[in-house]
């Protein structure tokens, strides 16, 4: 169903799938959540990442679901204004929490982040899948802004997932035949629409998770590239078992065709329309 576009930022989102919108954080939240990333980083929780392969340079790093363990993730989602906007953006009547993850580039970091679609990564199905994409530090294209496919989440594939480092699990679980080989984007580059926003500290992107994005390396000598990535899913969003992805998602164990709500623990509303 196509949602109703009441606002500039909801047309935006649904002809070309990703909107910059500045501002949404102030100074003191991104400290906070600066803060919060830097001690992911150092603590290096389970489920974190290093997407580096060994002997690279510099630092990719990943983390996820830091929400369940850690106040100031919490707070990203239920005290700040990113429920409403990804819920104003999709057109959505409800929007719950799907879940976080951290993208940090230090400086150095040689590293791409590969063109991808997020939406075949999770066992769901549905349209209203939207990311909520924080800067906390300026972004650019010399250390790893990231670049969208304008449109491409009307494209109507889903793309094997790819997996941002080699071999491991993650390169194995993603080699599934179901899903249709991506397009190679740097071969089109020039016949297609791709957008990159220089971001500041507190700035945001909403995009469609079924837009194709990727980032180059972190190419600067000095300057740190951290991001918040807040997940969201609204009113069509209904489980697929037979998926594979990550553990956390998995340990679910909703039934196909069940909708989040069956899970208000895992999955809490944020944002209801008034």
């Amino acid at each position: 169903m196509i949602p109703q576009l009441r606002t500039p930022l909801a047309a935006t989102y649904a002809e070309i799938g990703v909107a910059h919108v500045p501002g949404v954080l102030d100074a003191g939240w991104v400290g906070r959540l600066g803060g919060a990333i830097d001690r992911a980083m150092a603590r290096r929780a389970k489920r974190s990442v290093e997407f580096n392969a060994a002997g690279e340079p510099g630092r990719f790093f990943g983390d996820m679901f830091m929400w369940r363990r850690d106040p100031d993730f919490r707070a990203a989602f239920f005290d700040t204004p990113c429920a409403a906007l990804a819920g104003e953006a999709m057109g959505a009547a409800r929007v719950h929490l799907f879940y976080d993850q951290i993208f940090a580039k230090e400086p150095g970091t040689p590293r791409r982040t590969p063109w991808h679609q997020d939406f075949p990564y999770w066992p769901a199905t549905g349209d209203m899948f939207a990311t909520v994409y924080l800067a906390l530090d300026p972004i650019d294209a010399e250390n790893g802004g990231v670049e969208y496919v304008a449109g491409s989440h009307r494209w109507g594939g889903e793309y094997r997932p790819a997996p941002f480092r080699a071999g491991g699990e993650g390169a194995a679980r993603y080699d599934n035949p179901e899903f249709e080989t991506a397009p190679d984007i740097e071969a089109m580059r020039g016949t297609l629409d791709i957008r990159r926003f220089d971001l500041a500290p507190g700035d945001a992107v909403v995009f469609h998770g079924k837009l194709v994005h990727g980032a180059g390396g972190n190419a600067s000598p000095s300057r740190r590239r951290r991001t918040l990535a807040l997940r969201f899913a609204g009113d069509d969003v209904r489980w697929r078992e037979d998926v594979p992805t990550f553990k956390a998602l998995r340990d679910a164990k909703l039934k196909t065709g069940e909708a989040l709500t069956a899970r208000p623990d895992l999955f809490p509303v944020l944002w209801e329309r008034g």
